[in-house]
């Protein structure tokens, strides 16, 4: 049993809570709509184009995709995780926790020793 697994049923998290919790934090709400909007009129605008995102204060949208079961199926097993997904997971997680009462947890803490999937680098000419 990995330390994710172990974890989970120590504070009697199911994995459709996880599911269930992940896709709803990751949707993409009207706020999320109106961030995009922002940044297609930013890259538009001729005026704007040389400033950054974070300069005209307009932050990044959620993803719109929450873990899929495949993801927490390779959680569960220990199995090398891009780092998004581990934050997704998480960010359901600590809402689980703070449901519950309980404190927000770290990523090595629930994955321990599993290491991060990196994926291939860029070919440098």
């Amino acid at each position: 049993m990995g330390s994710f697994q172990q974890f989970l049923t120590d504070k009697n998290i199911t994995s459709q809570t996880l599911l269930r919790l992940s896709r709803q934090l990751e949707s993409r709400g009207s706020e999320g709509r109106v961030l995009s909007r922002k940044r297609v009129a930013r890259r538009r605008d001729k005026d704007a184009q040389g400033k950054s995102y974070a300069s005209l204060n307009i932050a990044k949208p959620k993803s719109g995709r929450g873990i899929s079961a495949q993801q927490l199926q390779a959680a569960l097993g220990d199995r090398p995780l891009p780092a998004r997904v581990r934050g997704k997971l998480v960010r359901a997680v600590n809402a689980v926790l703070g449901k519950q009462g309980g404190s927000p947890v770290e990523a090595p803490a629930l994955f321990g020793s599993s290491p991060v999937r990196r994926g291939a680098s860029a070919k440098k000419s």
